[in-house]
């Protein structure tokens, strides 16, 4: 479970960082389909399609990741770093809802993605570096 728990963070990571990228999508698109048009509400939602389709799958990897180092009983720290991570996403989740009617919590909810991206890379890190057996390396 260790293996499993270990790849999920990345692919989680990796996922998260195109998640940002996808934000930067929908708002670049608005900007382009002003130079052709009048921009509609229609226009920037299907810029975001993407984003919000992969954040919705983001949460449910969260999700996954939180089953696994439970199943794989890891840790009281990976269960609890994981266990936070989630909790963040959902809050992404329904900070996002939210600010299509309030847009300062679309502030929120950009601050909240810096948190993720944070934990998430923190986890990662420490999923790949504590707890292995370190190597041996030439003797000199």
């Amino acid at each position: 479970m260790r293996a499993v728990y270990r790849y999920l963070t990345s692919v989680l990571f990796v996922a998260i960082v195109l998640q940002v990228g996808l934000a930067g999508y929908g708002a670049f698109h608005a900007v382009h389909a002003a130079d052709n048009h009048p921009v509609t509400k229609k226009t920037i939602e299907d810029g975001f399609n993407a984003h919000g389709a992969l954040g919705t799958l983001i949460a449910l990897a969260m999700l996954l990741l939180l089953i696994v180092a439970l199943a794989g009983r890891l840790g009281a720290k990976r269960i609890k770093w994981s266990a936070g991570l989630f909790a963040l996403g959902v809050l992404q989740l329904v900070l996002g809802a939210l600010a299509t009617s309030t847009p300062w919590v679309g502030a929120l909810h950009t601050i909240n993605a810096l948190a993720i991206y944070a934990a998430s890379a923190l986890i990662a890190h420490r999923a790949w570096t504590q707890g292995r057996t370190p190597q041996a390396g030439p003797v000199s």
